[in-house]
């Protein structure tokens, strides 16, 4: 196997890119072969080189020339695999269907659609069940989805095999070339064409699928699409592979059903009632138009001038009349409210003494002595009058007096003196 080489041509601006979208493909290949990409034109000698020459979505077109050496290349034995996309030639800019239409395969223009979801979210992302035609490679591959299908057993083996085929066409595969690949009975458009092979009596061979994508590294991983890779392959470097006649025997291909774009059809103006079938349609289309029924025109406006003259009217301008309407409803007014300021928050009552903030002065002056005496009178007896005790007790007195405020601070001594002074002026008072 390391004779054999695997050359991916870049040279038609290819999509599908080895270091880009195929680095999983890339790394399962080059185990076993020799892989390379070609960047030049496609010449004879570059082919002869390869073992199995690959066109994974090329985005150019092909000249007389090519299609000539790729045509000899597969006369000659050797092996060409073709991937593409939605859209066909059209969307990718290419001529390929000129090389398969020489085979029996051509790639259409369309796209595969999975009309209910199921696993993956975008319609064209479609999940394909019973797709594989041919017998034998369904049997090879339910070795590799019995892992994933294990609660359909009730099902036919045939639609046991999921793969998924995302942003993939539709193809048309007649003989010599055999269909490997079908939508399947699920999946828009019905029983179609996915894949196509063809083989000559040299060993050459030709494979063709609608869908480059499969092979992605976003994708071939899920489901059995790296099997689906290794079967193919396989059977490109299969020398004098047969298929059996049973092989063939259940695929069912329904016609390849073109649908009329009918929002293009709309835009058209063509006669659509049926008492007008037989009414042929004139080159110009404009006629058929009758633009005299409503017309805005002054072709009679000089009659009407004329006709005031006739009835002895004075004939004046119309002047502007400005219109009155009737307002069923009051005149709006603008929304204007008064502002709402929030409210200041309760005072923390539990952080005071509220008998000691409410009760008056002669009833703090009471609770203070109260408080004090009986420490004093124990102290007196043992060590004397404590004269520390005895200011605290006048300074706390000038504070519920208001002597003194609570952030002053004043000495006993200076608060007896001021007591004292304002009791000599009440005396003087009293004199006078």
């Amino acid at each position: 196997m390391n004779n054999i080489t695997v050359v991916f041509n870049v040279s038609k601006n290819e999509l599908f890119k080895l270091p880009d979208n195929y680095k999983t493909l890339h790394r399962k290949l080059k185990v076993n072969y020799r892989v390379e990409s070609n960047k030049n034109d496609i010449t004879p000698e570059i082919l002869k080189g390869a073992t199995v020459f690959v066109l994974a979505g090329p985005q150019e077109k092909f000249t007389e020339t090519e299609f000539q050496y790729l045509k000899d290349y597969i006369a000659e034995g050797g092996r060409l695999l073709l991937l593409l996309g939605e859209g066909g030639e059209v969307q990718f800019n290419t001529n390929v269907n000129f090389l398969l239409e020489e085979y029996g395969m051509t790639i259409n223009n369309d796209a595969v659609v999975r009309p209910q979801y199921y696993k993956y979210f975008h319609p064209k992302e479609a999940l394909i069940s019973g797709g594989i035609a041919s017998d034998s490679l369904n049997n090879n591959l339910m070795e590799f989805s019995k892992s994933i299908l294990t609660a359909f057993d009730f099902m036919d083996d045939k639609y046991k095999v999921e793969f998924v085929y995302p942003f993939g066409a539709t193809m048309n595969v007649i003989q010599p070339s055999n269909v490997l690949m079908t939508t399947g009975p699920v999946v828009y458009p019905f029983n179609r064409p996915l894949a196509g092979y063809y083989q000559n009596e040299f060993n050459g061979k030709l494979a063709a699928i609608g869908s480059g994508h499969m092979f992605q590294d976003k994708y071939i991983s899920n489901e059995i699409n790296m099997a689906i890779w290794d079967s193919i392959f396989a059977m490109i470097l299969e020398d004098n592979l047969k298929f059996k006649s049973s092989d063939f025997n259940d695929l069912e291909i329904n016609d390849y059903a073109i649908i009329p774009d009918t929002i293009f059809m709309a835009e058209q103006p063509k006669i659509c009632l049926m008492d007008s079938l037989d009414y042929e349609i004139p080159p110009d289309f404009k006629r058929l138009f009758d633009t005299a029924l409503y017309s805005i025109n002054n072709d009679l406006l000089r009659d009407v001038i004329n006709t005031y003259a006739k009835l002895d009217v004075q004939y004046e301008q119309l002047k502007i009349i400005k219109p009155q309407f009737e307002i069923p409803l009051p005149p709006l007014q603008l929304a204007v409210f008064q502002p709402i300021f929030s409210d200041l928050a309760a005072p923390p009552l539990e952080l005071f003494d509220l008998d000691e903030a409410f009760s008056s002065e002669k009833a703090q002056i009471t609770q203070l002595t109260n408080k004090c005496l009986s420490p004093a009178l124990e102290n007196y007896r043992k060590e004397g009058v404590d004269e520390k005790e005895l200011g605290y007790f006048v300074q706390e007195c000038g504070r519920i007096l208001k002597v003194c405020q609570d952030d002053q601070r004043m000495s006993a001594k200076e608060i007896l003196n001021v007591i004292s002074v304002k009791i000599a002026h009440y005396k003087k008072l009293d004199k006078e």
